[in-house]
């Protein structure tokens, strides 16, 4: 692990007039997965959805690769190599599963790569590659889960969020999921962050760990203290 890709200087977002993040500090190493807990209201996805362009935050900076790309256009981040995999499955429903990946890749001009994205999405998640063919609709939640992080992995990125990847999914789904994050990392380069409630199954894949709080952070460091059961009650 070296220096940080990913940098946020005390950023403030919210909604309108309500804010929901108070002057957080966040840095993603490279190489590194950095898990975001917190309960419902804590301010995880608002904090994300800044970070990546989506919600342009009040006040406060983001840096990646040392360049400021605050408030920066969501399509140009996803150009430069990060991507972001939103609650909900995020696919287009009346498409082939094949299509849904081919979008995917809409910012890769090189064939070569394309494929070899396809290659590893397929060998990672091999239902995909069974159902290549299937309306993505018709796919169970946690078949579309994968097929949201294929679809953001078939342009490379170098920066990967998943926003509560595990919602809705049963306990060996989750597991899954979670389990594909070193894969991720060793087939793409890629640096993770992973936005969660679910302690059990996240905490394992975690090289460090930040909790936010009513849109503060309280805690940052290792995994290993929050797996004592009184540190997690302590916390939350």
């Amino acid at each position: 692990m070296s220096g940080p890709i990913l940098e946020v200087k005390g950023l403030v977002a919210g909604y309108g007039k309500k804010r929901a993040v108070h002057g957080v500090d966040l840095t993603l190493n490279k190489g590194e997965t950095l898990l975001v807990l917190g309960h419902n209201g804590a301010g995880k996805t608002t904090l994300m959805q800044s970070v990546f362009g989506l919600n342009p935050p009040m006040a406060g900076q983001v840096f990646y690769e040392g360049r400021d790309v605050t408030a920066r256009n969501p399509a140009l981040n996803v150009a430069d190599g990060l991507a972001f995999v939103p609650q909900g499955h995020a696919i287009f429903s009346s498409l082939t599963v094949r299509d849904n990946l081919e979008l995917g890749a809409f910012v890769e001009t090189d064939r070569a790569r394309i494929q070899k994205h396809l290659d590893d999405v397929f060998s990672m998640f091999p239902i995909l590659k069974e159902r290549e063919k299937q309306i993505a609709g018709t796919f169970s939640g946690g078949q579309k889960q994968m097929l949201a992080i294929g679809m953001a992995l078939m342009h490379g990125p170098r920066v990967l969020i998943l926003d509560e990847p595990s919602i809705g999914l049963a306990p060996n789904l989750v597991d899954r999921v979670m389990k594909s994050v070193e894969e991720i990392k060793r087939r793409f380069d890629a640096s993770i962050i992973i936005v969660e409630q679910n302690v059990k199954y996240s905490l394992p894949v975690a090289d460090r760990v930040v909790v936010l709080k009513t849109g503060g952070v309280i805690y940052e460091g290792a995994p290993e203290p929050l797996m004592d059961h009184q540190k997690l009650i302590e916390l939350f």
